[in-house]
């Protein structure tokens, strides 16, 4: 299918057209019941406060989940440009070399320049450093202009 103007989008009709609308109309119907429960018992105020804070729970840890999804993916990213980026350098596969590293050393080494990269990944290995420690060894600093 090519792709245009009409159909860019993605939507995920369980999540967009379901889940969503379902949630907002339980919302707004606990938060209507709450409100006419104010002035006629008080245990049917905390039912509904209770049911009103329960959905919108639900309705955050949704959004919360979404964002997740998002970071996971940018984490694969970052790996697989790094490795690229290694291969280019070296003209070998990262996973063939002798490297082994934390996706959180990655996430520090694909700061440093391709000048110094190498020497930056072999001391990381023999000293087993941390991405802090990384960070403070790297002399020129490579702008990630894309991060989010």
């Amino acid at each position: 299918m090519n792709q245009n103007l009409k159909n860019y989008r993605k939507f995920y009709p369980l999540h967009h057209f379901i889940f969503y609308p379902v949630t907002l109309a339980l919302l707004i119907f606990s938060v209507v019941k709450l409100w006419n429960n104010i002035n006629v018992s008080a245990e049917f105020v905390i039912i509904w406060a209770v049911i009103t804070a329960i959905i919108v729970l639900i309705m955050v840890l949704s959004l919360m989940l979404r964002q997740h999804y998002a970071l996971g993916l940018q984490d694969r990213i970052i790996v697989n440009e790094f490795k690229l980026r290694y291969f280019t350098l070296t003209g070998n596969r990262l996973e063939n070399s002798t490297y082994q590293f934390s996706d959180a050393q990655i996430f520090a080494l694909r700061f440093a320049e391709d000048d110094e990269l190498i020497d930056l990944m072999h001391q990381t290995v023999q000293n087993n450093w941390s991405p802090w420690k990384i960070k403070r060894n790297i002399k020129n600093w490579r702008a990630d202009n894309s991060r989010v």
